[in-house]
């Protein structure tokens, strides 16, 4: 996602200013616009918690600023692991580029089956949060452990992480591209995807999409951070030039 840089005429905010004011104003427009960041993150956090359903701590926490000199910039955090970051994942669902349908973003596991060779690139592995097998989290999304569980087990010989043979879960994908010969064709009963199986019990726990999935765009970060700019930048650059001319 752009940065957004927020620019503005001293004058038309705050009136005709004096001579003494206008020296001052370099000074308290600086520190006006540190105020202004550290509110709209604040005020981009809130937003973020109405349009999305339930997100996370470490999307909240994604709003970021800096100021230079009489020059603001807002962003969305690029930080994350193996290009997991809020800035990559948000941008689908933005309005940037125009408020139509996107192709979501491609998961790190998505990326991770792929890699492995057990799936080609027209892949794409959804959660399947209603089976019984999956472990759901407080934000409704399938347990970071999990993941990881699902790809060890694939990674593992004949699928499975420990145990004896009956106790443990074996882990299994429909198709598989590792498989050769017969080993190929099993499970062409089942519907494309990731299970685990242990005696006579089989789950589900992904489904593959063979066409990009897209999102709506409902996140107007550039939207939200104009306005909420215009309705707040007046009254601190008013306050912060009262503060320098004591």
């Amino acid at each position: 996602m752009a940065n957004r840089s927020i620019t503005f005429d001293a004058e038309p905010l705050l009136g005709q200013l004096n001579v003494l004011q206008k020296v001052q104003i370099p000074y308290a427009a600086n520190q006006a616009l540190k105020q202004l960041g550290f509110q709209l993150r604040g005020e981009l956090a809130r937003y973020m918690g109405d349009v999305f359903e339930n997100p996370v701590p470490f999307t909240l926490r994604s709003p970021r600023y800096e100021v230079d000199g009489l020059t603001l910039r807002v962003r969305i955090s690029t930080d994350g692991a193996k290009g997991q970051d809020p800035a990559r994942y948000l941008y689908p669902v933005s309005t940037e580029d125009g408020g139509g349908g996107k192709p979501a973003y491609i998961t790190r596991f998505t990326r991770a089956v792929r890699s492995m060779g057990v799936v080609d690139s027209s892949y794409y592995a959804i959660p399947y949060l209603q089976g019984r097998g999956v472990r759901v989290n407080a934000y409704g999304n399938m347990s970071p452990g999990q993941y990881q569980q699902v790809l060890a087990g694939l990674r593992a010989e004949n699928g499975r992480t420990g145990g004896k043979r009956g106790a443990s879960w074996r882990y299994f994908s429909v198709p598989d591209g590792r498989a050769a010969g017969a080993a190929r064709g099993r499970g062409r009963q089942l519907k494309p995807g990731i299970y685990r199986a242990k005696t006579n019990e089989l789950q589900m726990l992904f489904g593959y999409a063979r066409k990009q999935p897209t999102v709506p765009g409902i996140f107007d970060f550039a939207g939200t951070v104009e306005r909420k700019s215009g309705e707040l930048l007046p009254s601190l650059l008013s306050k912060a030039l009262a503060d320098a001319l004591r």
